[in-house]
């Protein structure tokens, strides 16, 4: 994995550290090598101490990272961390100071676990919101371009923004995209080294431009790559790299034909080259446009083989593609025979090997045998590549004793559990439960003990909306590996308290004997956990869940008060079993805020809230609705976005969201609230990647998602249906999500039969700016108080429905 740490304190500095995940070194480690290679870079100038530095992922918090901690368990692919002093914190350097450059170096050896980082590249580069000495103001680049002649002064600054206020668009003016590295003294001392054309200083500088611009999309912010591309592409028409560079962009961001835009250009301006048209004929076949791909292959084909120096592997890819373009025509036995033809001269052609199993497999059960065996050696031997996992699962829809030949086909690693736990992840994601299931069954009978397996087993039957058996399957567990410790607290311990439930957990809410065990048991030690101690804890956590879930209450008070102590200052957000730590968090803190549940066990009538994680705090709480009293019961979809919900998605929180709605009565009263992961990751991430132009068009998309899948289960289930807001609860995000939600509301009430709960407003104070501290809870869900607020809401919807529904 790569990622950045930076010291944004004078000298700013940063380094690019290239790190296995398999890798052993601890934060201690990665501050010598930070520290080590800082102080080489700035002998004399500047130097820093290791025993007065720390580690934090947020500047603003400056809460430190663990010394000990592995760097592979706290720091993901493409984290930025922050190396800061233990003192008060520095004053930040005004922006645009020339004499502060940010230094990069990148770290070139992933292997070393100690020891200065080798500096592959030492380069002056724009990090951020912050212009080095090393940026050309754009009036700069303008003048240099096109200005006097070879050897001529620069004119004053003033003179020169006079002379491109009609021509710079206002993008160029944002500090946070640097639109190049080289000073202008460099490029100043180019042209006068050169023609009078100017012509390879032009040159220089849009090299230069386009090197920055790629290295804005290395660190995903392809949105400003794009601001560089289309300015330089504007100014120098046609130049093949920014066109090749828009059209890359845009294709990753699923967005073909607008990549398709670039690549005719770059046709027409280059027709002789063979490379555009076959990445013309790639964004085809993406749109399922067979013929003219074909077309455009077979320019492309005759252009090679007359170029000197073509490589046979280069004529290769291309048949591919070809034969891909056949399929798409339903000529799949000349697409077959191209492939063949490819394999009996290369016979480790990844591509060709893909397209062969795709069109053999279902012929007969050896092409079966051999089709699977082939896409499966290429998931082994090409990790990276995500389409042969999207071949297995869809081949393993289609035949009908498909594990079976699959164990059959990798006797090897059906012994190992690891090898088990990846495939069925594969099966998970690609919205194939059942298999991912057997898969995981299969692995527990390889290796009972194996917790991983086994939490991802649980898993697998939270996302089927099966919690009874999950909660059956934990407790046998736990009595199978009764010494199983998570720092010396035994799994035997929580054993009196899960015999108390006989047969379905569903509402069992009070349990006088479980309510009066003390377990007598010291808490966990305090030292870091294992691996196998993090996913025991992840697995009594997803318990906890469950149970919450489910209407078990009783149970929760003896459970929490066991694994309390487990979860404090522990750190566990920075660990792999987060998700459950925060689940269960939030879960424990809404226990000790008052609830009744005897009154579940009095056949109460329900109103549904389906959610993420936001769908808990309100959850077993009383409201009035319709002058009744209603409890609100929780519906956890985990983890969904609401883009997980589009038509074409196969993710399995997808799967778990329907198999929650199967589960409601028909004709029920639900509420949503979904929408604020989006806000949160979705959103910004998309645009970052330019997968949208605007936030705007980016809700308008999430909005057509959302109400189309509601206006489908009330369709089919009958169901009365309010609509939430996103609760506004986050300062980074309040921004988005109000915008979202304005557009919700709009969205919801134009549209007939979805009803929208209008109180968001009353959550926020200070002219809307902030969240009103009676809602804070825990930093990330609203707390349970404002049910009130919400049945308040609910009140005011239904009398307006009840008003605007034809009398009979």
């Amino acid at each position: 994995m790569k990622f950045f740490v930076h010291y944004e304190a004078h000298p700013q500095y940063t380094v690019v550290f290239n790190w296995e995940e398999q890798h052993e070194g601890t934060i201690g480690n990665l501050l010598e090598q930070f520290v080590e290679s800082y102080n080489q870079k700035f002998q004399g100038e500047c130097e820093l101490d290791v025993e007065d530095m720390f580690i934090t992922k947020s500047q603003s918090s400056r809460q430190a990272i663990p010394l000990k901690e592995q760097v592979s368990r706290v720091v993901r692919d493409k984290d930025d961390i922050f190396v800061m002093s233990k003192g008060p914190p520095a004053v930040r350097e005004p922006l645009h100071e020339p004499s502060n450059p940010v230094v990069v170096e990148e770290d070139g050896d992933s292997n070393r676990g100690a020891g200065a980082s080798e500096a592959v590249s030492d380069i002056a580069v724009g990090h951020s919101h912050i212009q080095t000495d090393d940026d050309i103001d754009l009036p700069d680049i303008k003048d240099l371009l096109e200005g006097e002649s070879s050897g001529g002064e620069l004119r004053s600054r003033s003179q020169r923004r006079n002379s491109w206020e009609d021509v710079l668009s206002a993008s160029f003016e944002d500090a946070t995209v640097s639109i190049t590295n080289l000073q202008v003294a460099e490029l100043k001392k180019e042209r006068k080294k050169e023609l009078n054309t100017g012509q390879d200083a032009q040159q220089v500088l849009i090299a230069k431009c386009l090197q920055n611009a790629q290295r804005l999309v290395d660190q995903n912010h392809c949105d400003k790559a794009v601001t560089i591309y289309e300015q330089v592409n504007r100014l120098f028409p046609n130049q093949k790299e920014c066109l090749l560079g828009l059209a890359s962009i845009y294709r990753n961001a699923g967005r073909p034909t607008k990549a398709m835009e670039y690549l005719r250009t770059a046709v027409d301006a280059f027709p002789g080259h063979a490379d555009l048209k076959q990445r013309l004929a790639e964004c085809l076949l993406e749109v399922s446009s067979g013929k003219e791909a074909s077309r455009l292959l077979y320019e492309a084909k005759d252009i090679m083989e007359k170029k000197p120096g073509t490589k046979k592997t280069e004529l290769f890819d291309l048949q591919v593609q070809l034969a891909q373009s056949f399929i798409l025509l339903g000529k799949h036995t000349v697409a077959l025979q191209m492939c063949q033809a490819v394999l009996r001269e290369q016979r480790e052609h990844l591509e060709a090997l893909l397209e062969y199993a795709e069109l053999t497999y279902k012929m007969s059960p050896v092409h079966t045998r051999e089709a699977l065996t082939i896409v499966l050696t290429l998931m082994v031997n090409k990790k990276e590549w995500k389409q042969p996992r999207e071949r297995l699962v869809n081949m393993m829809r289609y035949i009908s004793n498909g594990l079976e030949i699959l164990e059959g086909e990798i006797h090897e690693a059906i012994k190992s559990v690891p090898a088990l736990v990846f495939l069925s992840n594969v099966f998970r994601d690609h919205g194939d439960a059942s298999n991912a299931t057997q898969l995981l069954e299969h692995a527990m009978k390889v290796e009972p003990g194996h917790c991983t397996a086994f939490l991802s087993l649980v898993h697998m039957f939270e996302v089927q909306d099966k919690h009874t058996e999950a909660f059956k399957r934990i407790r046998s567990f736990l009595k199978q590996h009764p010494d199983m410790s998570i720092a010396g607290l035994k799994s035997n311990v929580f054993l009196p308290i899960l015999k108390a439930v006989k047969d379905d957990i569903y509402l069992h809410a009070t349990y006088p004997r479980v309510s009066q065990i003390t377990a007598d048991v010291q808490p966990p030690q305090q030292r870091a956990y294992t691996d196998q101690e993090l996913n025991l804890l992840a697995l009594m956590f997803t318990l906890v869940k469950i149970l919450f879930v489910k209407g078990a209450l009783g149970l929760l008070p003896s459970l929490t008060k066991l694994l309390d102590p487990a979860h404090a200052d522990r750190h566990l957000h920075t660990t792999l079993i987060r998700n459950e730590a925060a689940y269960y968090s939030t879960i424990s803190q809404v226990m000790k805020i008052r609830l009744n549940p005897s009154s579940l066990e009095s056949s109460p009538q329900f109103i549904y809230l389906a959610g993420d994680s936001h769908c808990i705090t309100p959850a077993w709480r009383s409201v009035q609705y319709k002058g009744v009293s209603h409890v609100i019961h929780p519906l956890l979809s985990t983890g969904t976005k609401i883009w997980h919900l589009r038509p074409e998605a196969k993710f399995f929180t997808k799967e778990n969201f329907y198999n929650v709605m199967k589960k409601v009565p028909r004709k029920a009263t639900v509420i949503f609230v979904f929408g604020e992961i989006d806000c949160r990751e979705a959103l910004p991430v998309c645009l970052a990647k330019c997968r949208y132009d605007s936030m705007e068009e980016a809700i308008n998309r999430l909005l057509e998602i959302y109400t189309q899948v509601l206006i489908g289960l009330k369709r089919k289930y009958k169901f009365t249906i309010y609509v939430h807001p996103v609760p506004p609860i986050l300062d980074l995000t309040r921004q988005t999500v109000m915008k979202f939600n304005k557009a919700l509301k709009s969205k919801v009430e134009a549209t007939s039969g979805l009803h929208w709960l209008d109180f968001v407003d009353e959550l926020l104070c200070d002219h809307g700016t902030m969240l009103d501290s009676r809602f804070e809870f825990d930093g990330t869900h609203l707390h349970p108080c404002y049910v009130e607020t919400l049945e308040k809401a609910l009140s005011e919807a239904q009398e307006k429905r009840a008003s605007s529904s034809p009398r009979k």
